[in-house]
């Protein structure tokens, strides 16, 4: 954390804010059912747990065994917390008609007899309920949520409800007075949920990504933009997942549980690549060779745009046995029998001017790995080079042969697409999968459309030397 600043607690979040302002008061603010009082809580049994900062939450909205039985779901155990006298919760739900400056005086008491740095009130919306002249809730956004906060240099989040279809949050006052205002919301993109976070206003930081999308799943996780969370070679080995004698598994174990598996003999699938987004190969596509080629599966690429056989070869190295990738692995390259006087054992090179000519290349070098293995032979093959290298209608014309030559063999490919290319529609519509990769708020995501999955984030974990790629959805 930078100077003055606190972390949020928020798994995601202070990387790209740095932390809270100290002492600041923050709004969080949104819809019921957004995620507000799961943030706000976080904050409160976080900064405890691993700041050693104790917390209280004042509560209009609901009591303290609700509430404590609510966050045990995301495993926050704050009656725990409660008899290490590290946390207080304040049942306000039942004395809303004991006047204004009972409740603030309780609330300021706790803050100071429990030499609390962080204070949570949930909702404000609900304690203005409790003033029966909107002077005195005027007086509360003035004076407790700013002098008396400072005062006691306690970081507090104000909760507040915003009105379905309005747009002013909560009283429409509440906002002048914060040094932060972090609004939550959730919408339908393409049928399956989607929440976002915007950092409306946050004091001394400069907010380079407004909107993130963050999910309720164990708790409350922003989503990264892969230009933060930038793609790194992972530090361990991948995980070789055993494959059955008619499914195959994708290398990626939640993939593979959203999917129930993702290829079968004679499967042709589809991974399609949105507009603007990163061809994911370390991310998505990676295991999937890695895990096909160490059980001593063959594997023959044809790679998208703008990548080359050998940074394809060079992206495995550490990743894959050494004598599968000598005689497992075939990887087409345009030019490369004109280039090198001797090709290395990887090279399958092809002349790049008849799509007929190749392609039989293509389908010999697979008949080989097939023969040498006793195994289906696992394919990938970027589309748009075909398009791009032969034309649109060279790679229609070859495209049902392409297909007969899969399912007939019993053998397992994984096209991979821009939306754009001219043969999209015809590929969708032969997919047995049909994967989506799509950027939302700067952060990676998958979701599948045959069959259909939920949004799933993309990120990889390193645990006890095994690199997996996690998916997580959004609840």
């Amino acid at each position: 954390m930078g100077t003055g600043r606190i972390p949020s607690g928020i798994e995601g979040f202070d990387s790209i804010i740095g932390g809270f302002p100290a002492g600041s008061l923050i709004i969080v603010a949104g819809n019921p059912g957004t995620g507000k009082t799961v943030f706000s809580a976080q904050f409160i049994y976080r900064g405890i747990v691993d700041y050693g900062e104790n917390g209280v939450y004042v509560s209009f909205a609901e009591n303290r065994e609700m509430f404590y039985e609510s966050m045990k779901s995301f495993g926050f155990y704050f009656k725990q917390l409660e008899k290490e006298d590290k946390f207080s919760f304040l049942d306000m739900v039942t004395v809303r008609d004991e006047g204004l400056s009972s409740i603030l005086s309780m609330v300021v008491e706790e803050v100071r007899n429990l030499n609390a740095k962080r204070l949570v009130i949930d909702s404000f919306s609900a304690m203005a309920q409790a003033f029966t002249e909107p002077i005195d809730v005027r007086i509360v956004a003035h004076t407790v949520l700013s002098r008396i906060i400072r005062q006691t240099s306690c970081t507090t989040l104000l909760v507040v409800e915003a009105p379905v279809g309005e747009e002013k949050i909560g009283l429409g006052m509440e906002e002048f007075v914060a040094d932060g205002v972090i609004y939550l919301k959730r919408r339908i993109l393409n049928g399956t949920l989607l929440r976002e976070l915007e950092i409306l206003k946050l004091r001394g930081t400069e907010i380079t990504y407004p909107r993130l999308a963050f999910t309720l799943k164990n708790g409350f996780k922003v989503f990264q933009p892969i230009t933060i969370k930038r793609i790194e070679q992972p530090a361990g080995r991948y995980e070789s997942i055993p494959h059955s004698k008619e499914r195959f598994s994708t290398g990626i174990r939640d993939l593979d549980n959203y999917l129930e598996k993702m290829f079968t003999r004679g499967g042709y699938n589809l991974l399609e690549i949105e507009k603007d987004v990163p061809v994911p190969l370390e991310l998505l596509v990676r295991p999937t060779v890695c895990n096909f080629l160490n059980q001593g599966f063959g594997v023959v690429i044809l790679p998208p745009q703008g990548i080359s056989a050998e940074t394809v070869k060079n992206s495995l190295i550490q990743y894959v046995n050494e004598r599968f990738l000598k005689s497992n692995l075939k990887i087409a390259d345009y030019g490369a029998q004109i280039r090198e006087k001797r090709l290395e054992p990887y090279l399958l090179p092809l002349r790049g001017e008849s799509i007929y000519e190749d392609l039989k290349l293509f389908w010999n070098a697979i008949s080989e790995l097939r023969e040498k293995t006793r195994k289906p032979v696992f394919s990938i093959v970027g589309y748009d080079t075909v398009e791009y290298t032969y034309g649109e209608k060279e790679a229609l014309k070859t495209l049902g042969m392409d297909v007969a030559r899969i399912r007939s063999l019993g053998n397992l490919r994984l096209n991979i697409i821009r939306p754009t290319i001219y043969i999209a529609d015809q590929l969708r519509a032969l997919a047995h999968i049909h994967l989506v990769v799509e950027q939302i708020d700067g952060a990676l995501f998958i979701r599948g459309i045959k069959p259909e999955t939920p949004i799933l984030n993309v990120e990889t974990t390193v645990e006890n030397g095994i690199s997996r790629v996690r998916l997580t959805p959004i609840v």
